[in-house]
């Protein structure tokens, strides 16, 4: 009897951490984000795009996530400001390279549609909403955290 007790109670604490490790483990390696939906590609903003150019883009895209997923694990480990700095300057030349890469295999129209792509990736907040910051709790004390002037008109 004690040892179904036992059974019972060490099989619900592995159920508990069982579910507990998949709730946390919400950060995917494998180029999905958080809700296992893969990261936006510029192939699918950009219109009349023929098949040597999407192999050609999505093998830029490849190797740039490689670089820079390598470039994020050398920031991580870096020691002193100053080389997580120089990092992030590799990292930003990385990016302007990659985009220039991409852009020479677009035509003139496709460049537009891959600039306007980068725009609202930099941006996905199009609507212009803005989230306020409240009136605090009156008293001068703390931020406050209202809805404030969500709405820009």
């Amino acid at each position: 009897m004690k040892t179904s007790r036992l059974n019972r109670v060490a099989g619900l604490c592995l159920a508990l951490i069982l579910i507990a490790g998949l709730a946390v483990s919400g950060n995917n390696p494998d180029g999905k984000g958080r809700n296992n939906t893969p990261l936006q590609t510029c192939i699918n903003s950009i219109s009349g795009l023929s098949e040597y150019q999407k192999g050609r883009i999505v093998a830029m895209e490849t190797q740039n996530q490689t670089t820079m997923n390598e470039l994020r694990e050398k920031q991580r480990s870096a020691d002193g400001k100053t080389q997580k700095e120089e990092i992030k300057k590799q990292m930003d030349k990385q990016v302007e390279a990659h985009r220039n890469a991409v852009t020479s295999v677009l035509s003139a129209d496709q460049q537009k549609q891959f600039l306007q792509f980068l725009a609202n990736a930099a941006n996905p907040n199009t609507q212009n909403q803005k989230q306020g910051m409240g009136k605090g709790h009156g008293n001068g004390l703390g931020k406050g955290r209202g809805n404030g002037n969500k709405y820009q008109m």
